[in-house]
C-alpha cells in the first residue's frame, strides 16, 4: 500500500470518527430538548430517551455501517460517549435558566454510569459486529438487537392500548423492527436459526423486563 493510500485511509476513518461523535452529539441534545414535550399525552415525545427503541435502533445502525469489528466497538463508543456528554451537560446549563431542569449540579453519578454504560456496549458492538462473518453464529447475532426491539415494541403496544400513552414511541419502534427485522433476515445465512432465536429472546425479554410493568 502506497503513502498516498495509506493517508486517504486513515483520513476517510478519522472523518467517520467525526461523524459519529457529531451524531453523538446531536443525538443527545435532540432527546434532551424532547423533555420540552409533555410525557402523559398520546405521543409522549419525551419518552424518546427513556425507553430503549432509540438505542437500540441507532447503535444497531452504528454497527451495521461500521466496517469491522474495532471500527464498530469505536463509532458506538464515540457515539454513546458524546450523546452522554451532550444530554448532561445541556441538562446543567438550562438548570441555571429553566426551573423544570434545576438540579443541584452536574450530575456525575449519571453521567458516569453511562460512560461505563457506553463501553459495554462497544465491547458488545465489538462481539455483534461479527454478524458478517457466515458461520452459525452470524444468524444467532443478527437475531439480537431486533428481539430486543420486538419485545420493546411488544409492550409498548400494550402500554398504549391501555393507557393512550407513547404512539410515537410504538411507530418509531415499529418501523425500526420491520426495516431491521427484514433487512437482517435477508442477511442471516440460516432463517431458521435466525427466527427460533427472534422468537425465544423477544419472549424471554418481554417476561423479564416488560411483562412485570404492565
Amino acid at each position: 500500500m502506497t503513502v498516498a493510500a495509506t493517508s486517504e485511509k486513515y483520513t476517510r476513518q478519522a472523518n467517520r470518527y467525526l461523524l459519529y461523535t457529531i451524531l453523538g452529539l446531536a443525538a443527545g441534545i435532540i432527546t434532551r430538548l424532547s423533555d420540552f414535550f409533555p410525557y402523559d399525552s398520546l405521543w409522549s415525545f419525551s419518552s424518546i430517551a427513556t425507553l430503549f427503541g432509540f438505542w437500540i435502533v441507532t447503535v444497531t445502525l452504528v454497527i451495521y455501517f461500521s466496517d469491522s469489528n474495532c471500527n464498530a466497538a469505536i463509532n458506538v463508543l464515540l457515539y454513546l460517549l458524546n450523546m452522554n456528554l451532550s444530554f448532561y451537560l445541556l441538562q446543567y446549563i438550562l438548570g441555571f435558566y429553566m426551573p423544570r431542569f434545576f438540579n443541584d449540579g452536574f450530575q456525575w453519578n449519571l453521567f458516569m454510569f453511562y460512560n461505563v454504560l457506553a463501553v459495554v456496549c462497544s465491547v458488545i458492538s465489538f462481539v455483534l459486529y461479527n454478524w458478517n462473518k457466515e458461520n452459525k453464529w452470524s444468524s444467532f447475532l443478527y437475531a439480537l438487537p431486533v428481539s430486543g426491539l420486538a419485545a420493546e415494541t411488544i409492550g409498548v403496544g400494550i402500554y398504549l392500548s391501555e393507557h393512550q400513552m407513547y404512539l410515537f414511541q410504538f411507530v418509531f419502534n415499529l418501523t425500526g423492527l420491520v426495516v431491521l427485522g427484514g433487512l437482517f433476515f435477508r442477511n442471516a445465512a440460516n432463517k431458521s436459526v435466525f427466527a427460533v432465536t427472534l422468537a425465544t429472546i423477544t419472549a424471554t425479554m418481554f417476561s423479564l423486563f416488560y411483562f412485570p410493568f404492565l
